[in-house]
């Protein structure tokens, strides 16, 4: 079974980001303003290598996940020797 969220998962990779803003077909201008950076910032983000973060990048990463998490219900797949990294839409609950 893939891992989802745990204190020990890095940071959303740029390439998750694209996914999810892919499978939800929203804007990097939209994404932005869910989370208070500008285009520009999103931009630089998807466009970077995977690498260390410094703090305040970090937080933005952060930030991004859990506005996607929250308001999209996405779910982040972290590899864990069996998957690779990945996204989906979490289902609905069941009444």
């Amino acid at each position: 079974m893939a891992k989802t969220k745990s204190i020990e998962d890095p940071p959303i990779s740029a390439a998750m980001i694209r996914a999810a803003r892919g499978l939800l077909n929203i804007s990097q201008a939209k994404l932005g303003e869910l989370v208070n950076v500008s285009t520009r910032t999103l931009i630089k983000i998807e466009a970077a290598p995977e690498g260390r973060l410094d703090a305040r990048r970090r937080a933005v990463h952060d930030a991004i996940r859990k506005a996607m998490e929250d308001h999209y219900s996405i779910e982040f797949i972290f590899p864990d020797g069996q998957t690779g990294e990945g996204v989906r839409k979490r289902r609905p609950p069941k009444d």
